[in-house]
């Protein structure tokens, strides 16, 4: 994946970046507020990063463009604002009201977002998460965590390269119960052999006799129902917020096919104010689309019903997961029952002795599923835990390579993908764990995004160390991306370099990186979109 162009604007001012190569960018400048991290994050935002722009930048007041390719000329072209993103893609115009479709989207058609279990349930993650496997921004560092640490945890960054590695992620509760299926059928099946004696059986509901144990068992398995109750509540009203998008497109999709009808006579036109244009705009109204043209609106409808199928195919998935969690719900509700027969201490024969076969050799058929899907199971849990310790090994053996090549001095030792709390990396060591983590993750994933980093000389990396970090990113087949701000004496350092494509910025007012000049240039690649401005 290459980054092409850059843009941000408005009506009144705006800005363009066009001078990237595929190879290693330096975008430099001889003082901060140049406009250095503005491009990096609104090239970030676009593509669906949370936003982490200075707090003097009015990020709602802008539209922000991004043109990749992501394969061998096959360009891509993606226009945010706010919550809402336009994809240009092989010709096609693609809309979308929020994050959550714009991710659906490009998991299928542009890259692959990797999945993980979250809240015991499946979980396409979000760009956020994903980018931080090859992007470092100026502010919000933390050694010890990820960024923009709150829903995301560093462990669910941790499963995510396991998932983009196409190692099994599996559910430890799933293996429980199945145990928990076959120790129930085992106990059912020595109260059968034993004629259904309840006192001399293995039944763990005969532990009834025990009030204190009873009670424990109950707060026990209340817990559990309570935790499953709490992932379906949750599951429906994601499956119902879906389908209510759903229903939505679905009505817009008929509006719009009503205006798909041709006339041999006449024109297409308002009737308050007469014009033979007609608008259509996104949830939000952060896009209006003149949709006059039929070229547009089939391009649109193809758009909507892309949703639609999504959403489908999301509350497919939902449905699926509500009925993984029913049952797992049944079982629990039934284990452990006091059923009548178990009350029924002192009756005997409650099962006849002609029925008893039959019912035996139906357990034992269960149990014998049941044991061959634990087995494979525990195998691929097995196997997958091997391959997680085995890649986190070389992961950490690549960022300590990485950084004794660069620093072969320094006495640092890396152990983990994230320092400890109590010994958070600063200043330049910061700069060379970040450093060598990015190197290490492409090395391994061996991933196609372009390595960017924001201020890549933080804390004083020295020439030597620069040399070493440009020259080890330059044998890599992907774009980098890098910003740093120079001293007097360094302006220029990087115009002759054979290999680094120098983007200057110290001609740039400070504090005023979107100006007029670019209003025109920027409004043509709006139109593009074919976005009709109110």
């Amino acid at each position: 994946m290459i980054i092409k162009k850059v843009l941000i604007g408005n009506n009144s001012e705006a800005f363009m970046e066009e001078r990237f190569s595929s190879g290693v960018n330096i975008i430099s400048s001889d003082d901060n507020n140049k406009g250095k991290t503005i491009v990096i994050q609104s090239m970030m935002y676009a593509l669906g990063n949370d936003p982490i722009f200075p707090s003097s930048f009015r990020v709602k007041n802008y539209y922000f463009i991004v043109e990749l390719e992501i394969s061998k000329n096959e360009l891509v072209s993606i226009c945010r604002k706010g919550n809402s993103f336009i994809i240009i893609f092989r010709g096609n115009i693609s809309i979308f009201d929020n994050l959550s479709e714009f991710k659906y989207f490009v998991n299928r058609n542009l890259f692959n977002i990797p999945t993980i279990l979250k809240d015991g349930s499946k979980k396409l993650v979000d760009p956020m998460l994903l980018y931080q496997m090859f992007f470092v921004g100026q502010d919000n560092k933390d050694t010890s965590n990820i960024f923009l640490n709150g829903y995301y945890k560093k462990e669910d960054f941790v499963n995510m390269l396991y998932s983009y590695n196409g190692i099994l992620t599996t559910s430890r509760g799933e293996n429980e119960e199945i145990r928990k299926k076959i120790k129930s059928i085992v106990n059912e099946k020595k109260v059968i052999e034993n004629n259904n004696k309840i006192l001399k059986s293995a039944f763990s509901a005969i532990g009834i006799a025990s009030m204190a144990n009873d009670r424990e068992k109950f707060e026990a398995k209340l817990s559990k129902v309570e935790k499953i109750k709490n992932s379906i509540i949750q599951l429906n009203s994601k499956r119902n917020n879906a389908a209510s998008r759903k229903i939505k497109n679905e009505i817009t999709l008929k509006e719009l096919r009503s205006l798909n009808q041709t006339l041999n006579a006449g024109e297409l036109h308002c009737l308050d104010c007469h014009s033979v244009n007609v608008g259509y705009s996104t949830a939000d109204s952060a896009y209006t689309f003149d949709i006059s043209s039929i070229e547009i609106r089939n391009q649109i409808l193809t758009s909507i019903e892309d949703k639609i199928n999504a959403y489908k195919d999301e509350i497919d998935m939902i449905s699926l997961e509500i009925n993984r969690f029913q049952e797992e719900l049944k079982s629990l509700l039934s284990q452990d029952e006091v059923s009548i027969e178990s009350l029924l201490m002192y009756k005997s024969d409650l099962v006849k002795a002609s029925d008893a076969d039959s019912k035996l050799l139906a357990l034992d058929n269960e149990l014998k599923n049941l044991h061959v899907m634990l087995n494979e199971h525990e195998t691929l849990s097995i196997d997958a835990d091997a391959k997680k310790k085995e890649m986190y090994s070389i992961i950490i053996e690549k960022m300590n390579e990485f950084y004794k090549a660069v620093d072969p001095q320094g006495n640092m030792i890396f152990n983990d993908l994230f320092s400890k709390r109590q010994s958070v990396y600063s200043g330049v060591e910061e700069t060379e764990f970040y450093l060598s983590k990015l190197y290490a993750l492409l090395s391994v994933l061996n991933h196609p995004f372009p390595i960017v980093m924001d201020y890549f000389r933080d804390g004083e990396l020295s020439s030597s160390k620069e040399r070493k970090v440009l020259e080890l990113f330059g044998k890599s087949k992907n774009q980098v991306i890098l910003t740093v701000t120079l001293k007097e004496q360094e302006l220029g350092k990087y115009d002759n370099h054979e290999f680094i494509n120098h983007i200057d910025y110290t001609p740039h007012t400070p504090s005023k990186l979107l100006t007029t000049t670019y209003v025109d240039a920027f409004l043509a690649e709006l139109k593009k979109f074919s976005l009709s401005f109110e």
